[in-house]
C-alpha cells in the first residue's frame, strides 16, 4: 500500500463507513465547508454488486453531491416491478409515475462518489478500523487500527455509516429493534450473473410469487443480472452456495450455460431500526440506524436520505450557528417515514411470499382485481415523501 499522509488533524466530523451513504454524507459536509474524515475499514473498495436501485429522491441527493447525472447515465430506468405468480403470469405491475428511479452497478456508484471526494479535498483512510471510541465534551476519541498500527483520532462529531453490523451503534448502546409487529426475518440466496450471450430475459424487475420458491429478478444495467431465492427455513447456508445447488436454482429462470456466476451469498432479510440515532457527539445513518427487506429497494435510498438530513443541518451545529439540540429531530423527522416505507416492503415481501394454500387465494384476488380495477397500481402513492428534497405540492 503506497505511504499515506496522516488524517487531517481533529476533524470536525468523522464518518465511519465509506459506503455510499458515509461518501455522500462526507461530500454534502465538505461542501459545507466541514473538515470531514471518511474511516473506512476494508483496504479495497468492494467490487461486486450490492444495492440494486435508486429513486427519485435518492438520485436527487446524488444531484445536490454532483453525480446525479453520472449515476443516471451508467444506470438502468426502472419505473416499478412485476408481480408474477408460479407460472411466471404477471398479477399486478407496480408503476412509479415519475419513471425517474435506476438499477445500478453500487461498486460503479462508489467510483464516482470516491472520484468526488477526492475533488473536495475529503481526507478518505481505508483499512482503518474503528474499534471503540468516548465521547466526551467537547467531542469524540475514536480507538481502532490502520494499516501502519493502533490510531486515536480525535474529532468533534462522528457519524457511524458502517453498516447493519455497526461497531459505532454498538457503542452508543442503541438497540436494534424490529420496526413491524411480529418481526420480520426472511433467508434468501442472491445471485448475481453476467450473460455471457444474449439471452431473452425479462426488461422488468420481477417479483414471483411461487409459494414452493419464491423469486426476485433483476435486470441490472448492462450484462449483469440478479435472482434472488427464498430458503426455506433451516436450509443449511453452506449448502445452498454450493456450485452445484446454484446451478440447480438457475436452470429454472436462465439457460446455466449462458451466465457467469459473479458473486452469490445468503442474507436475512430484516425490519429493525435502532432506538436512539443520537448520542450526544455520535449519529447513525443507513444501515446501521435501520435495515428493510429489499422487495421496494428502497435500503439504500433510505440511507441517502439520512446523508441529506445530516448534510444539511450538521454544517451548521459545527459553525456553532445553530444548537446541537436541533440534532434531536433527526431521528423524530428521518424514523416515521423509515419505518412507514419499511412496513410497505414487508407488506410486499409477505404478499409474495405467501405459503400454499394461501397463495392460490391471492392469486385468484388479484385477477378478479385485474379484470374489475386493472392490474397496475402506482407503488410511490404508498410511499411517504422527504420534505424538502421531492419537488412539487
Amino acid at each position: 500500500m503506497p505511504d499515506m499522509p496522516p488524517p487531517c488533524p481533529d476533524p470536525e466530523v468523522a464518518v465511519v463507513g465509506g459506503g455510499p451513504v458515509g461518501m455522500t454524507l462526507a461530500a454534502r459536509l465538505a461542501q459545507g465547508g466541514v473538515r470531514v474524515t471518511v474511516l473506512e475499514r476494508e483496504a479495497t473498495p468492494y467490487a461486486l454488486p450490492r444495492a440494486a436501485h435508486l429513486d427519485a429522491d435518492a438520485l436527487r441527493v446524488l444531484d445536490l453531491v454532483g453525480i446525479g447525472d453520472a449515476v443516471r447515465a451508467h444506470g438502468r430506468p426502472i419505473d416499478g416491478f412485476d408481480l408474477a405468480d408460479r407460472h411466471r403470469r404477471v398479477l399486478l405491475q407496480a408503476r412509479d409515475p415519475d419513471g425517474a428511479g435506476r438499477l445500478i452497478h453500487q461498486p460503479t456508484v462508489e467510483a464516482l462518489l470516491r472520484d468526488r471526494l477526492a475533488g473536495l479535498g475529503v481526507d478518505f483512510r481505508q483499512g482503518w478500523a474503528v474499534e471503540r471510541l468516548d465521547d466526551d465534551e467537547p467531542g469524540v476519541t475514536l480507538h481502532g487500527t490502520a494499516p501502519d498500527g493502533p490510531f486515536a483520532l480525535r474529532a468533534g462529531w462522528v457519524v457511524g455509516c458502517d453498516g447493519a453490523q455497526s461497531s459505532i451503534r454498538d457503542a452508543m448502546g442503541s438497540p436494534f429493534a424490529p420496526t413491524v409487529r411480529g418481526g420480520f426475518a426472511q433467508t434468501w440466496l442472491v445471485v448475481d450473473v453476467r450473460l455471457r450471450k444474449p439471452l431473452a430475459l425479462p426488461d422488468r424487475l420481477r417479483q414471483t410469487a411461487d409459494p414452493r420458491a419464491p423469486t426476485t429478478y433483476v435486470p441490472f444495467p448492462g450484462d449483469r443480472r440478479r435472482w434472488e431465492f427464498r430458503l426455506p427455513p433451516g436450509t443449511d447456508a453452506e449448502a445452498a452456495l454450493r456450485p452445484d445447488a446454484i446451478r440447480r436454482r438457475l436452470a429454472d429462470e436462465v439457460e446455466p450455460d449462458g451466465v457467469e456466476i459473479e458473486r452469490a451469498a445468503v442474507y436475512t432479510f430484516e425490519a429493525r431500526a435502532a432506538v436512539g440515532w443520537r448520542r450526544r457527539h455520535v449519529l447513525l445513518a443507513g444501515d446501521a440506524a435501520h435495515v428493510m427487506p429489499p422487495f421496494l429497494g428502497q435500503g439504500l435510498g433510505a440511507g441517502l436520505r439520512d446523508a441529506w438530513w445530516l448534510g444539511r443541518h450538521l454544517p451548521g451545529v459545527v459553525r456553532g450557528q445553530t444548537s446541537a439540540a436541533g440534532l434531536d429531530a433527526y431521528e423524530a423527522e428521518r424514523r416515521p417515514q423509515v419505518v412507514a416505507t419499511t412496513r410497505v416492503a414487508v407488506q410486499i415481501g409477505r404478499l409474495v411470499t405467501l405459503p400454499a394454500p394461501l397463495s392460490a387465494v391471492r392469486d385468484a384476488v388479484l385477477r378478479g382485481a385485474a379484470r374489475g380495477l386493472g392490474r397496475t397500481v402506482q407503488v410511490s402513492r404508498r410511499l411517504p415523501s422527504t420534505p424538502g428534497l421531492t419537488p412539487g405540492p
